[in-house]
């Protein structure tokens, strides 16, 4: 069985340019961690609280392969394609079957993923972030399943991102350096969140 292992965490920027960055939309969601293996998938968030049940349309994650562990965002997005947080709270603190069910109907959430930890039961966790993006995109790729979504990224253009980001309202950008390594539950540098001064969240 895969480890249950806690998801690595940012620290706060200015906006900036970089070559050996690469910058994507930083989606107000739930940070979640998923697993698929032999036995079935897993659903997890920052305490290691199980989201397995609350999400049952991502039961499209038993198509990675066995030996998957991904990192991403449940996002709530409304009509106008923007992360709608309200919404997606309203729905995460549900725990009744029956009313999860129903809340499918008027709060879809799809799962971004940006981060491969482990493919095909091998730990990608010290190879440079940009290998493991590469190899999650093609393992996406292959997918093609709306539920489940890929978080671009452009390398260097950090504050063109950032001002393209906020004008589409989302939330601001998240800086990666392509060659970090993945630490779980450790807040590094190598990862910085960018967000607007009145984003204090």
């Amino acid at each position: 069985m895969l480890p249950q292992v806690m998801p690595m965490l940012a620290v706060a920027a200015e906006p900036f340019d970089s070559p050996e960055y690469c910058f994507e939309i930083k989606y107000d969601g739930v940070r979640a961690l998923a697993a698929v293996d032999e036995t079935g998938w897993r659903l997890w968030g920052r305490e290691r609280a199980d989201y397995t049940a609350r999400y049952p349309e991502l039961e499209v994650l038993r198509r990675l392969p066995a030996g998957t562990l991904v990192d991403g965002e449940l996002v709530a997005f409304d009509a106008d394609g923007r992360p709608h947080l309200r919404r997606l709270l309203r729905r995460h603190g549900l725990t009744d079957p029956w009313r999860i069910r129903q809340a499918r109907h008027w709060c879809r959430v799809r799962y971004v993923l940006f981060d491969l930890l482990y493919h095909r039961g091998r730990c990608q966790m010290q190879e440079p972030l940009v290998w493991r993006r590469d190899m999650l995109a093609e393992v996406w790729e292959k997918l093609d399943v709306p539920d489940l979504e890929f978080s671009h990224a452009v390398i260097g253009a950090g504050t063109t991102l950032y001002q393209q980001v906020l004008a589409a309202g989302h939330e601001g950008e998240m800086a990666k350096h392509l060659r970090s390594a993945y630490r779980p539950g450790k807040r590094s540098a190598t990862w910085k969140k960018i967000k607007p001064p009145w984003r204090s969240r």
